[in-house]
């Protein structure tokens, strides 16, 4: 262990589109506080300031209210690690019960094992927790599943747990690792991963679920349509309240069935038409 690690504060007025920026980045541990990021890490945090400032810059741009400020500092080491565990917070979404390795499960339950990743999350976004209650809630008669942005796998993994066989993919390399060991974890099959998009994939789906940014979403918009069975369903997520009009207004050839808002984040729930 190093005698120092280098600690970012990071205070803005939107924490779950900045953590979620933050969690592309190789970080050894994150910890939130009301509306404000530490990360601490043996290494560098250069790169990821830069990245703030870009991202500043950015929302500026764009006139988005998402204010971000932030202080570096040098710290003593102690076991902050053993410290970031103690703030991991077991999380139940209706059946589903989402805890770490260390946490005991919680019996009469779904329960699914997740160990906070780099990078990844583990259920306790808005945008994550909002498919997992809809996948839970339409995934009867749906054999075939396709996960995009995969991320750690956790809805990969509430998909398996249910039956279905899952596909998954993911453009970063570490993605592809953390679903792969999530579902070793668990003792769950993923049907097939790829590093990649769902360009990729060689067949439908009864249920695909795409919980990624709003601007992805519409990039990909016609891949995730081919994607769909004859009666499949798309769910939708990641999505801030603002885009809410683009992104129906392109996707209007299915049948919105469900939606849900939580704090910032939109998700949403089509089905192919059939008449």
């Amino acid at each position: 262990m190093n005698n120092k690690y280098n600690e970012l504060v990071i205070v803005t007025n939107n924490l779950n589109f900045v953590s979620d920026f933050v969690f592309a980045f190789d970080i050894d541990a994150i910890e939130e506080k009301d509306n404000t990021l530490i990360i601490r890490s043996d290494s560098s945090l250069d790169d990821l300031i830069y990245a703030l400032d870009e991202l500043k810059m950015r929302l500026e741009d764009i006139n988005l209210n998402i204010s971000i400020s932030y202080q570096l500092s040098e710290k003593e080491n102690k076991d902050w690690i053993d410290e970031y565990r103690k703030n991991i917070n077991p999380i139940l979404i209706d059946n589903i019960y989402i805890h770490t390795t260390w946490q005991e499960p919680k019996a009469g339950y779904v329960n699914l094992k997740i160990d906070p990743a780099l990078a990844f999350g583990s259920g306790h976004h808005e945008s994550t927790s909002s498919c997992v209650e809809f996948l839970q809630k339409y995934y009867k008669g749906c054999k075939t599943g396709l996960d995009v942005g995969c991320g750690s796998g956790i809805l990969s993994l509430v998909m398996a747990n249910y039956g279905i066989s899952v596909d998954s993919c993911d453009t970063d390399e570490l993605a592809i690792m953390s679903t792969k060991n999530n579902f070793e974890l668990n003792n769950l099959k993923i049907n097939d991963i790829w590093q990649g998009s769902c360009d990729k994939a060689n067949k439908k789906y009864d249920i695909v679920v795409a919980n990624i940014i709003a601007d992805i979403i519409l990039i990909i918009k016609n891949d995730l349509l081919k994607s769909l069975s004859d009666n499949g369903f798309l769910i939708l997520s990641g999505i801030l309240n603002v885009y809410e009009e683009r992104i129906k207004s392109q996707f209007n050839s299915l049948k919105l069935i469900d939606e849900k808002k939580k704090g910032d984040w939109l998700t949403l729930v089509y089905k192919v038409r059939n008449e």
